[in-house]
C-alpha cells in the first residue's frame, strides 16, 4: 500500500487536499456470483486499486471577516478510482462495488454554535455487486442529495436536529442481496433533539 498526500491553504478561508495511492492485494477474498442468482465468498486473484482523492473547502464568509463566527463554506471531495482484478479467473473485470468515480459536494451555513444550515449531494458512477460483474449485479450511477439543519435552544443545552434525505426523492439503489437489490429509502423526514452535558 502506497500514498502520496499534499495540504495547503493557499489563501485565507481555502484548504486544498490531494492523494494518490495504490493498493495490491495478492489474494483478494471476493464475492462469485453463482448459477439461480446465489453467490459466493472466495479468492478472486490478484486486484490492484490506484487513483486519487481531492478536496477543497473554501469558507466564503471567513475569507472577507475571518474573525466572523459566521461562516458560508462551499466543499468538494472527488475519489478517482481504477480498479481492477489482474490475475485469476475473473482477471479483466472489477471488484465489486469500485465505482469509477465518487464526488460529494455541498454549501453548509453556521452561525456560531446556534444554527447549522447543510445542502450535501452524493454522485456515484456505476458498479457492480459481485467480481465477476454479472448484469444481474449491476448497480447503476446515482445522485442524491440531502438537507439538514441543527439548531440550539438559546441559553439550553437543547440542539434540534432535522432533516430532509433525498431531497428530489431519485429512485435508486446502491447494494444488492442474494435475492435481489436493496433499495435506498426515497425521500423521506427526520426530527430530533440532542442534550449535551
Amino acid at each position: 500500500q502506497y500514498e502520496v498526500g499534499y495540504r495547503a491553504q493557499p489563501l485565507a478561508g481555502f484548504v486544498v487536499d490531494a492523494s494518490v495511492f495504490h493498493l495490491k492485494f495478492d489474494d483478494q477474498i471476493g464475492t462469485v456470483a453463482l448459477a439461480g442468482g446465489r453467490s459466493t465468498v472466495g479468492n478472486i486473484g490478484r486486484t490492484v486499486h490506484r487513483g486519487a482523492e481531492l478536496s477543497v473547502h473554501y469558507d466564503l464568509l471567513g475569507a472577507l471577516a475571518p474573525k466572523s463566527s459566521t461562516q458560508f463554506n462551499v466543499y468538494a471531495n472527488a475519489l478517482l478510482l481504477d480498479a481492477g482484478i489482474k490475475q485469476g479467473a475473473l482477471a479483466g473485470r472489477t471488484p465489486q462495488y469500485a465505482p469509477k468515480h465518487v464526488v460529494r459536494t455541498g454549501i453548509v451555513y453556521t452561525r456560531g454554535s446556534a444554527l447549522k444550515l447543510a445542502l450535501s449531494g452524493t454522485f456515484s458512477a456505476e458498479s457492480f455487486a459481485d467480481d465477476a460483474n454479472t448484469a444481474q449485479r449491476h448497480v447503476p450511477a446515482h445522485a442524491v442529495w440531502d438537507l439538514t439543519a441543527e439548531w440550539r435552544v438559546p441559553h439550553t443545552p437543547v440542539r434540534l436536529i432535522a432533516g430532509v434525505n433525498n431531497v428530489f426523492d431519485e429512485d435508486y439503489y446502491s447494494r444488492i442481496r442474494p435475492d435481489g437489490i436493496d433499495p435506498a429509502p426515497r425521500r423521506n423526514y427526520y426530527l430530533g433533539a440532542a442534550i449535551e452535558f
